[in-house]
């Protein structure tokens, strides 16, 4: 059967041709076509490039920001490289602030007001011993900054052993009012 109607609509092709659509038809079927969608690719594109830049950009400013830093960082050490004297009392007077840190430490834990104190003293004399660093780096020879720079450690020294006295006489204070009360 399906020869039949294939061998049909083969010999009278040209009859079912000759008939068009009405143009209300093809007005019906336009309007039933959902226009495609076109995308621009050149609206794409310029916002890809322009996030592209702006990563780029923020990229090279942060590495010439770091070798920049580095720089700087470079010509303080050498200026320690350069001025033993300098290099033994850095070494000298870090051990001995550290060891008096290590004593105080355990008096801190009662008192974190204290702690915050020493903390922020410590803080600012080291941002000005950064800022003398740099001072000798302009003059090397300055026996000006070095000796404030070894004034500096010296005050260092001096809060946390004031610290210390304190805590101490605290504690022992401490233990007398609680051995009165037994």
């Amino acid at each position: 059967m399906k020869d039949r109607l294939e061998d049909f609509v083969r010999q009278h092709r040209d009859e079912f041709d000759m008939f068009e659509p009405a143009p209300e038809v093809w007005g019906k079927i336009e309007k039933s076509i959902k226009p495609r969608r076109t995308i621009r690719w050149s609206y794409y594109l310029s916002r890809a490039a322009v996030v592209a830049l702006i990563i780029g950009a923020s990229l090279i400013g942060q590495r010439i920001w770091i070798e920049k830093g580095n720089r700087g960082a470079g010509k303080t050490a050498d200026v320690e490289i350069d001025i033993p004297e300098l290099r033994e009392a850095e070494m000298y007077y870090t051990g001995m602030i550290n060891a008096k840190l290590q004593e105080v430490k355990p008096y801190l834990t009662e008192y974190p007001s204290l702690e915050e104190e020493l903390h922020t003293d410590l803080s600012e004399l080291d941002s000005i011993y950064v800022s003398l660093k740099n001072d000798l780096k302009d003059n090397v020879a300055n026996h000006e900054v070095i000796e404030a720079m070894i004034q500096n450690y010296r005050l260092r020294i001096n809060i946390l052993e004031d610290m210390l006295m304190f805590l101490q006489a605290e504690e022992t204070e401490d233990n007398t009012n609680n051995f009165e009360r037994i």
